[in-house]
């Protein structure tokens, strides 16, 4: 009886432990952001775990991405800092959950989208090699 309590005990605490925080790492190593409006997106920053992304100014319709190095995902959340067309500067906190069916393996990268309306929305994505 001892012995099946420990193991479930055992089981237990497993199961505690490989929550997100504690599960596989992944890694990124891309920011893009893609501005599907008409208008100017301005000084814009994103800033995540210490590493800052500088896009500065995103012309309507553009895109502003950067590659780096793989850095660890620690589910941070983003800070995007920005104005939009002749909008007040704003600031943004956006947390990105791995999708279930991303593997370690690869690098993510975020993707942000700005909308027509100005709204910004974010996701992970998994680049697999060919």
């Amino acid at each position: 009886m001892r012995l099946a309590l420990a193991v479930c005990a055992a089981l237990m605490l497993s199961a505690c432990a490989s929550g997100p925080r504690n599960g596989p790492a992944f890694t990124y190593s891309e920011i893009e952001v893609n501005n599907n409006s008409n208008e100017p997106i301005q000084n814009m920053t994103i800033t995540v775990a210490g590493n800052v992304t500088v896009c500065g100014d995103i012309v309507a319709l553009g895109i502003c991405s950067e590659r780096f190095g793989r850095r660890n995902y620690t589910q941070a959340p983003f800070i995007v800092d920005w104005t939009f067309g002749d909008k007040a500067r704003q600031t943004d906190q956006i947390e990105i959950a791995v999708p279930a069916y991303s593997s370690p393996g690869n690098p993510l990268y975020v993707e942000l989208e700005i909308s027509p309306e100005g709204a910004i929305s974010a996701a992970l994505v998994q680049k697999i090699p060919p």
